[in-house]
Parts: C-alpha cells; structure tokens; sequence
C-alpha cells in the first residue's frame, strides 16, 4: 500500500534526520511522555504536590505532577489517578494556554483512556504548540492507527523516527511493519529500539518485551523466551516479562509454571489483559474455578478502568465473546466501539461478535476487512476460519486455520487446538 512508502522510505532507510530547534523539552517530561519512569515516581508524585500546594499558579509543576499520575498508573494500575492527571493538566492549562508539553500530556492521557478521537484532537493541538514534538507525534499516530487511518499514523511514526530516533519511535515503527505483514523488518526495528534503550534499564526491558511479543506472534517460542529473560535481567521483577514467559509456559503446556508467573505479573501490575491470558490458560487446562476466579478479576479491574474515564468496549466484548456469555451485550459494546475506532481491531472484534450471535454474512464483511493491511495475526485468521464454516464453507475454513496456526501454532491456548482438530 502506499503508506508503507511513507514508512519503509523515512529514517530506517537512510534519510538524514531534518533539522530541529536547538530548544528541547524538558528531560524528566519527555521521559514521561515516552512511557517511562524518570527516578522514583512515587517520591516525585509527593515532592511535586508538596510543590503545588506551595505554589499552586506554577504551571511547570502541574505539568509534571500531571504526567506522573499517568506513569504511577502504568506501573501500579491504579486508574483512579488518571482523573488528578486531567486535573492538574487542565490547570496547567488554564495557567499557560501555549504549554505544550501539558497539552501533549492531555493527549497521552485520552490515549491511556482509549478515547482515541479526542487523543487525536488534543495531539493536534500540541503540535501546534510545538510542531517539533516527537511524543505528540506518536501519540498522533496511536490515535490514527486505533481509528483506522493507517496511512497517517504511518507517515506520524515516521516522521517522529526522524526528528527522535529512540525506543518509542523504533517501535512504533516496527508496530507499523508488524501491521502491515513485515515481520523481519518489524523485528529488525524493534531490535533498533533495544539499542537505543541502551543504559536504561525500563526502556530497554520494555523493547525487550516488544521484540519477545513479535518473536511469539510468529510462532518462535526459543528467541521469545529469550528476549523476555533479557528483559529480566535488565529489569528485575518487571511484570511485562513475567507475562511473556507466563504465556510461553503455557504454549509448552507448562501450566503450573504459567500460573505461578501471571499471578506475579498481576501482584505487581493488576491489568485485565494477564487475568484475561490467566483465565484462558485456566480454562484450557479444564480449571473451571480457578478460570471462573480470573474471569470476575477481569471484570473487576475493567470497571475499576471504566469508572475512571477509560473507555473498554472492545476489550471486555472480546473476552465475553471467547468465554460465550453476554453476547448481545457484546455486540452492542462491540458496534459502539466500532463506531468510534475503525481500527482493523475493530472490525476483527465486531466479526466475531456477529459469528457469535449467529449473523455470519455479515461477520466475513468485518473479518475479511481485518486483514485488508496484510497483517499476519493468526487469532484474527482463526475467526476468518470459524465464520467461513459457519457459513457451511469447509474448504475456506480449513484453509483460514491452516494459515492461522502457519502463522503461530501458539496462538491461544483455547483456539489453537479447535483449529488443529479442524484440520485434520
């Protein structure tokens, strides 16, 4: 497509990066915006509310303060900060009306709650601000790549990799790559983004666990195990490691060992994708309780996000669709969101929910149009393979799975043995 020109022709081809202002923000901000702790966040959140209570018209400490919530939520999962987040921003707002890192902050954090039009919006309005703003040109691409509009998300990665080379735009990039079937040059930038996190023990274990998760999704379990181990060593106790190698123990069958690992993970983080991965690995294994326990910690934590602005429709009608309960409530949630994101995400969901609820014509429009970039996503095959039986296709049906398990024999741990079983 013509978009991959954009990408494939930017910075990772050789073109000198353009000339930026010699003016760059803020170090600890940046660092923040990037995704990443900048020293103690927790000890940082506490000296700059301290700071603001003294001085509550300092615009450059609601700032911060501001972006701290949003990175004290990433690493504890305590949603009920991102409303002081947008609190403190706003006023820093209010206060200097031309403060760009507070309006980008304002984008990340609409990104963070899912609300990808208004993420879009507000990172506009941030590159007004400052038109040489690498983190607001990647939230601009994350808001585009969730609402469908591939080509400009892939020209916003690219431009970002040029004004900014670093982790979090090397791996966008690869992102883009993964999304479009390149799964070599996904892995080949992800690998740049490891290097660029040298001497920075997060970033690089985040890189790390990006390139295990490419490495996994294409059906290599040695270099994913290794990769998440690395990130370990580099990171000790980090909790996206931990739900790597929970995942790759239980695509060896080692299920004692994935359970062990993706409590851990959730101790330390309490996110609903690893109850999710935990419930499906559970219910795999014919643990019908303890998948039943996981399953209400995934409600829990969602309307703890829910309740807190985060928008989750399309995830929490994945999770119902695959467990079969609440389905036309699942589609519903699954249309509203579709609605808002026309992401290839979307459609994947919104297919499935329709095959689910029995409506498969209209399911093959959704899950064909979830592969129109070339994506080599074997869950979303799979789908494609039960719609077309569904529709009393066989042929197409076996041919979908087989792609899909060509892709990842590792999958899912509940759909990758449906799929084998139909193929024989």
């Amino acid at each position: 497509m013509a978009a991959a020109a954009t990408l494939l022709g930017g910075v990772l081809a050789g073109r000198s990066a353009e000339s930026v202002p010699a003016v760059q923000p803020q170090a600890t901000a940046d660092r923040l915006l990037d995704g990443f702790a900048a020293g103690d966040t927790a000890a940082r959140i506490a000296a700059l509310e301290q700071r603001v209570e003294a001085t509550p018209e300092d615009p450059q400490a609601l700032t911060l303060l501001g972006l701290a919530y949003q990175q004290r939520v990433r690493e504890t999962g305590d949603a009920s900060l991102y409303p002081r987040s947008e609190d403190a921003l706003r006023r820093a707002l209010a206060l200097d009306s031309g403060n760009a890192l507070a309006a980008t902050g304002r984008a990340a954090l609409a990104a963070a709650r899912h609300d990808f039009r208004e993420a879009r919006r507000l990172a506009e309005r941030a590159l007004e601000l400052d038109p040489y703003s690498a983190p607001a040109l990647g939230i601009l691409g994350d808001a585009a790549v969730e609402t469908g509009r591939y080509e400009a998300a892939f020209a916003a990665f690219d431009r970002m990799a040029a004004l900014k080379p670093s982790v979090a735009s090397y791996s966008r990039i690869a992102y883009a790559r993964e999304l479009l079937g390149m799964t070599a040059a996904a892995v080949q930038a992800m690998k740049l983004a490891v290097s660029a996190g040298a001497g920075l023990p997060e970033p690089q274990a985040w890189a790390l666990v990006e390139l295990g998760n490419l490495y996994y999704n294409s059906g290599r379990l040695r270099p994913a195990e290794r990769a998440y181990r690395e990130a370990l060593a580099r990171f000790p106790g980090y909790h996206r490691a931990d739900a790597g190698l929970a995942r790759a123990a239980a695509a060896r069958g080692r299920i004692d060992e994935a359970v062990v690992l993706y409590r851990r993970a959730l101790d330390a983080v309490p996110l609903p994708e690893y109850a999710a991965r935990l419930a499906e690995t559970l219910a795999a294994a014919g643990r019908e309780a303890g998948a039943a326990e996981a399953y209400e910690l995934v409600d829990v934590i969602q309307r703890l996000f829910e309740a807190n602005g985060a928008r989750t429709e399309l995830e929490t009608a994945l999770v119902d669709l695959d467990r079969n309960v609440r389905l036309e409530d699942a589609l519903s949630r699954a249309r509203g969101a579709y609605a808002e994101r026309r992401s290839i995400e979307a459609e994947d969901v919104l297919g499935w929910a329709l095959a689910r609820n029995g409506r498969c014509e209209e399911a093959l429009v959704h899950a064909r149009r979830a592969l129109r970039l070339g994506t080599r996503d074997a869950l979303k095959l799979f789908h494609l393979g039960m719609i077309e039986r569904c529709l009393g296709r066989p042929a197409a049906a076996r041919g979908a799975f087989r792609r899909a398990l060509a892709v990842n024999p590792y999958f899912s741990p509940r759909w990758a043995p449906v799929a084998r079983e139909a193929i024989r």
